[in-house]
């Protein structure tokens, strides 16, 4: 199978990792942008706020901030108030979500090598 065969697969699997491991639905497209962006911002050790959230995740301002909140609440990410400025509230995976993060990444990753 060549690069870009498996890049195809990859993409057509991560709905079904993402429901089976997340429990996200494949309507629930904006949320597993997020996740995916947290995911990023934590490998490379940066912070997210609600506003980065709603621009990577398509969403006005207002929903992404209601689906985050949904998500707190869910258990799946985590928010505490950013240090710099007590008035902006920072977001990031749970330690759950992030282990299963990692599998789907190895899973990915696994389609990518064969």
């Amino acid at each position: 199978m060549d690069q870009r065969q498996r890049i195809c697969e990859a993409l057509k699997q991560q709905h079904r990792l993402a429901e089976l491991k997340l429990g996200l639905e494949r309507r629930q497209w904006p949320e597993w942008l997020m996740v995916i962006d947290l995911y990023r911002a934590r490998e490379q050790g940066m912070r997210e706020g609600f506003k980065a959230l709603a621009a990577t995740s398509g969403l006005s301002t207002a929903t992404a901030f209601r689906r985050t909140v949904e998500m707190i609440d869910a258990g799946m990410l985590d928010r505490k108030a950013d240090p710099d400025d007590r008035r902006r509230s920072l977001v990031s995976l749970s330690d759950r979500t992030r282990c299963r993060m990692d599998h789907i990444m190895d899973e990915l990753g696994d389609i990518l090598k064969n």
